[in-house]
């Protein structure tokens, strides 16, 4: 039977594309749009999981789960918060949520969370590698979090497989149609320009110097290459 994950979320936009990409990934899903509904769907049909936004008619996010934790609601819940607003994550994690995610996020970023929060919950191995440091730095590749020159943030989809592909060909020379063809595919169109973009990115995060860099080296006339140390 598929586990039950409750969306609470009123912008229409949002909320289909969440529920849609849930429902691919083999969850049953319910809905609620506000502060009431979102308690109902909580308290009265028991979901394995919820999808909370921060604001929505009738009350907040915070409330919500604030309320529904101290109704008894023991399921896990992944808050939907503004990217920019650190208030907001501390508030809800303080408020009861148990992960959170920022806005915009890419929906495998949301699957593997989803995933994760239930693996966790229900006691299953959650087979997760340690997070991935480098230097004073770290990426945890199942959920896409990492801590950076920049401070803890989420690294987009693309960012996050980059890095994947580099961790994975350590001490190897990765020309830029090489990197293209791992990380965009051969149906996508991107230039080589893309690719010196999204690494001065990453040398922006994770090096500590970005005009020196000792991790993403450039390789004159052939591309990259990634070393630890």
């Amino acid at each position: 039977m598929a586990e039950r994950v409750l969306v609470v979320e009123d912008e229409l936009l949002v909320r289909e594309l969440i529920s849609l990409n849930l429902t691919h990934a083999g969850y049953e899903v319910e809905t609620a749009v506000d502060f009431q509904s979102g308690l109902e769907g909580l308290t009265k049909k028991k979901p394995a999981l919820a999808v909370v936004d921060v604001m929505f008619p009738g009350g907040d996010g915070f409330l919500l789960v604030r309320t529904a934790r101290a109704a008894g609601v023991s399921c896990p819940i992944l808050m939907l918060t503004s990217r920019s607003d650190t208030t907001s994550k501390v508030r809800g994690l303080d408020a009861g949520a148990d992960d959170y995610l920022t806005k915009p996020f890419d929906v495998p970023e949301l699957i593997a969370r989803v995933r994760a929060l239930l693996r966790r919950s229900s006691g299953q191995p959650t087979q997760e590698r340690p997070r991935f440091e480098l230097g004073e730095y770290w990426v945890r590749f199942e959920t896409g979090q990492a801590f950076t020159r920049e401070g803890e943030l989420s690294l987009s989809d693309k960012e996050l497989k980059l890095m994947e592909l580099f961790v994975r060909r350590e001490n190897q020379a990765l020309s830029r149609a090489d990197i293209l063809e791992e990380v965009w595919g051969m149906d996508r169109f991107p230039t080589d320009r893309t690719v010196d973009n999204f690494i001065l990115r990453l040398r922006r995060l994770f090096e500590p110097d970005p005009e020196n860099p000792v991790h993403f080296v450039t390789l004159r006339g052939r591309g990259y290459l990634f070393r630890k140390s």
